[in-house]
């Protein structure tokens, strides 16, 4: 048992090593000219957005992307000085403190590039803006057709540094084929050059996000968007099946998940034979069973999902959960792993003893992908950082 961790019914442990090692394997793929920008946006993917930028700014990593305004200002109230490009909306009234706060900002409309140039003279002030380029993925960006009309109002006004364009990929992580991903970067291609054929003639330019960064290495341009490869995850079989393919067998290196996920047991108890388990009385002992009694449940991001088909680790071996995930807790099977005792540690997420439960399994029994079984691990839970 961690005696840190006397207090809490959960912990998140970050290991250095590893963090450090993914943004190694990274910055050595790109190189040393594109600008490496870690991305920490929804708690640093579940990981903590304090100590994974600590970490990022130790080892290597240039600028953060994050998805909010609130995201940016407790970065800057941390005291990290390091640029940060809020890659989501900011409403209108609060696009002062992006001003205030030297914080670069995506715009794709007319609308928030006029009320940011205001603010920006009311604050006698320049705002370094990247103008996201709709290609293909139709979420946020400017679609071609009205690319000039922007452009045309965005060169009435000084305030505006357009320090860079990009885009983002639809479907570069979910297939081996990757056309779609090679139609996107030739519009982008086209829509960069009628921004220079507009007079922006040094503007800087992103579309790669982890897996575009790994597969395609003339997309890297001036920056790349570290999103999840930074903490240790494949963005998907697929992105790992073709950067296995694209190499040969010496030359692949792995990636190591930074964190671990873990509670300890708080009660023991003997179950007979024919007796049901948790609401809805979902299980049924057929011998009598030991059961183990954890403090983590749905509300702390244990997906219910998991309930009779998902697993943890105690003492190295695979203990099944039992019955439903409740909101705070979960039974797992411990009639087959010798010595459990009262506070033995519990992997949730992580590896133990040689035995690892990934991310990765846990998102295939829940029908999703890692990125949300990470991501929505409870905020309140402590994170901290290991060697």
């Amino acid at each position: 048992m961690t005696e840190k961790y006397l207090c809490e019914n959960s912990w998140i442990e970050i290991s250095e090593s590893a963090y450090a090692h993914n943004l190694s394997f990274f910055r050595e793929m790109i190189g040393g000219k594109p600008e490496l920008s870690a991305v920490v946006k929804a708690n640093a993917y579940g990981h903590g957005w304090q100590p994974v930028a600590e970490l990022a700014a130790q080892h290597g990593a240039d600028s953060f992307c994050v998805h909010s305004l609130s995201e940016a200002l407790k970065l800057r109230q941390a005291g990290f000085k390091q640029d940060i490009l809020i890659m989501g909306p900011v409403a209108p009234d609060c696009l002062s403190a992006v001003i205030t706060n030297n914080i670069r900002l995506v715009v794709f409309n007319v609308e928030t590039l006029r009320r940011l140039n205001d603010a920006a003279a009311a604050h006698s002030e320049v705002v370094k803006i990247h103008l996201k380029l709709e290609t293909g993925t139709y979420r946020q960006g400017i679609p071609q057709e009205k690319l000039n009309h922007l452009l045309g109002e965005l060169v009435k006004m000084p305030r505006m540094n357009l320090e860079a364009v990009y885009t983002h990929f639809a479907n570069i992580e979910d297939t081996t084929n990757h056309d779609y991903a090679e139609q996107q970067r030739r519009r982008f291609d086209e829509m960069y050059q009628m921004i220079r054929e507009a007079g922006f003639q040094n503007v800087k330019r992103h579309a790669a996000c982890t897996a575009a960064a790994m597969l395609f290495k003339d997309m890297h341009f001036d920056m790349i968007r570290l999103g999840i490869g930074q903490y240790g995850f494949w963005p998907s079989r697929e992105t790992l099946v073709s950067y296995n393919m694209m190499r040969g067998k010496d030359d692949r290196k792995e990636l190591r998940p930074a964190l671990t996920w873990k509670t300890r047991v708080t009660q023991l108890k003997s179950v007979p034979a024919e007796t049901t388990i948790g609401y809805g009385r979902t299980y049924k002992t057929t011998r009598e069973t030991q059961i183990a009694v954890l403090p983590v449940g749905y509300s702390d991001g244990y997906d219910r999902g998991l309930s009779g088909q998902g697993y943890v680790l105690i003492r190295g071996k695979q203990a099944p959960v039992r019955g439903r995930v409740c909101m705070n807790l979960m039974m797992v099977d411990v009639t087959d792993i010798a010595g459990v005792e009262l506070y033995d540690e519990a992997i949730l997420i992580g590896k133990q003893a040689g035995e690892e439960v990934s991310a990765d399994q846990i998102a295939a029994m829940c029908g999703t992908i890692n990125y949300e079984i990470i991501s929505r691990i409870n905020r309140d839970i402590p994170r901290v950082t290991v060697p």
